[in-house]
């Protein structure tokens, strides 16, 4: 499924890579999630993915926090975005080897236990309608949203994601951390009572 995604991904024309983003901004934007968080937590995009740039964008206009995810030694904290950097008319930031934008070390830490309910939007390659997440196999989120929601038990998490890649049912197992909630470009999908949307 992990292959099969990637290369659904990497075949995508820009212009529909583009539009599909706007329309997953639009929606997640209309969600109670998001009219209740304080703080977005937004992952940068990688060539193929979701661009969260507008997202990034609607956060800031609404006055929310925008933190982003940094990785250190094998593990993923998140840190406080700048003004004027990242969204579609901020600075860009370099890029690692796999085209993913780099945060600055230096930038001030997020604290999701300081945190009313921090919205997270999720990354991933494949999820269903029962909230599990497929990954590109690092268990980064999956060990965050674990950590995060332990912290604060208002966190939402909500995937973000093109309709193709809501499949029937993804590979989960007992360490892998569901969503509360799916976002494509054409549906918002709650799952169970999980509060989301």
């Amino acid at each position: 499924m992990r292959r099969e995604m990637v290369a659904r991904l990497r075949a995508l024309p820009r212009a529909r890579l583009q539009d599909a983003s706007a329309r997953v901004a639009a929606r997640l934007v209309a969600t109670a999630a998001w009219a209740g968080a304080e703080a977005v937590l937004t992952f940068l995009s990688m060539p193929g993915e979701i661009d969260t740039a507008p997202l990034i964008a609607a956060a800031r206009a609404a006055g929310k926090t925008v933190a982003v995810p940094l990785i250190e030694e094998g593990d993923i904290r998140f840190v406080v975005l700048p003004p004027g950097v990242g969204g579609p008319d901020g600075k860009e930031l370099p890029r690692d080897k796999w085209g993913i934008p780099v945060p600055d070390v230096a930038w001030a830490a997020f604290d999701p236990a300081r945190a009313t309910r921090p919205l997270v939007t999720a990354p991933g390659l494949a999820f269903d309608r029962q909230g599990n997440r497929l990954g590109r196999g690092k268990g980064y989120y999956d060990r965050f949203l674990t950590r995060a929601r332990a912290a604060c038990p208002g966190t939402v998490a909500l995937a973000v994601c093109f309709s193709f890649q809501l499949q029937g049912e993804v590979p989960h197992g007992p360490r892998d951390a569901p969503v509360d909630g799916v976002v494509t470009e054409d549906a918002v999908i709650a799952i169970g009572d999980r509060e989301s949307a």
